[in-house]
């Protein structure tokens, strides 16, 4: 594994992970009822992955394939952002499992759509001059 990929995961992957770790760590040590998971972690792991888009790092791409996921990055913002308001606006009324579910989901899509930017800025950037 390459020192940018190691600097990625660290300094991308581990930050937007710190409240999911916190909270595992607070889960292992005591017994004040804090879930293992919670829907605000996951959505703090996903708005940092698109905020942190690498999409403009790269110059060789084609145009086109830049904007489909600077716009699925907009898209997974927006959908974080909802999911965040839901949480915060009326946690009595939701179904907390479907949401932590979903959620879930969309952080492994995210992560996964960020590895695929990531790995294509630094092909990208092997290539350029």
């Amino acid at each position: 594994m390459g020192e940018r990929t190691v600097s990625w995961l660290i300094y991308t992957c581990l930050l937007g992970l710190i409240p999911v770790i916190a909270r595992l760590f607070v889960w292992s040590i005591s017994n004040s009822g804090v879930d293992a998971l919670d829907i605000s972690d996951l959505v703090a792991f996903g708005l940092v992955l698109h905020s942190a888009n690498e999409v403009n790092r790269i110059s060789r791409s084609d145009r086109n394939w830049k904007t489909v996921h600077n716009g699925m990055s907009v898209l997974f913002l927006v959908l974080y952002a909802l999911l965040l308001f839901a949480v915060i606006a009326s946690p009595s009324n939701l179904n907390r499992s479907a949401l932590l579910d979903t959620t879930l989901l969309l952080s492994v899509v995210s992560f996964a759509l960020s590895w695929n930017v990531f790995k294509r800025a630094q092909a990208d950037m092997e290539v350029s001059p």
